[in-house]
């Protein structure tokens, strides 16, 4: 009977080793994986501050003047067109419609865009802003990298795409290209 009971306790033991190495090569695991996933963040990260550091020089470099006023849109668009060096162009849309102050902002390089930012700000007239909405979107080669969102908005419904962006720019350069010059 001892020898029994010996034998259990043997095997018990021996489980919970199991048991042990099991969950420390999952935490090892784990450990690996969530190493890759900052470096990944990091990278991504960096990537996203490169790109703010970039349209913030080149913003820097543009008259805040309204280059073209539009009603393509069914409200009035102000629009602020930089064209910097290197190819670089800056594209600035505001508007104001119902209780909506809306923005949108492209920034490109020889015609690919890199950086856009959308904003919906809820913004009654005689208010100040009651509800702010912005998503600023990275680009990398010709593809959505990564996208940040702050306040309640269109990132919020399940059934959004973001990639809407790239559709939203192809248009606002055809409008762009209807705006006549004389």
């Amino acid at each position: 009977m001892l020898v029994l009971i010996g034998l259990s306790v043997l095997a018990c033991n021996q489980d919970k080793n199991k048991e042990l190495k099991t969950s420390m090569d999952s935490n090892e695991s784990d450990a690996r994986i969530q190493t890759m996933d900052t470096i990944v963040l990091n990278d991504e990260e960096q990537k996203r501050k490169t790109i703010q550091t970039r349209y913030t020089e080149e913003l820097k470099k543009c008259s805040q003047t309204i280059s073209a006023v539009t009603n393509f849109n069914g409200k009035t668009e102000f629009w602020r067109i930089c064209n910097t060096e290197d190819g670089k162009r800056i594209i600035r849309i505001e508007s104001h419609a119902g209780e909506n102050l809306y923005e949108e902002i492209y920034f490109e390089q020889n015609g690919a865009l890199i950086y856009a930012v959308e904003s919906i700000n809820y913004t009654p007239m005689n208010h100040f802003t009651l509800q702010p909405w912005t998503c600023q979107f990275f680009m990398e080669d010709g593809k959505l990298m990564s996208l940040m969102s702050l306040g309640h908005g269109k990132t919020e419904d399940d059934h959004w795409d973001p990639d809407i962006i790239f559709e939203m720019f192809a248009t606002r350069l055809k409008e762009l290209s209807n705006i006549a010059e004389d």
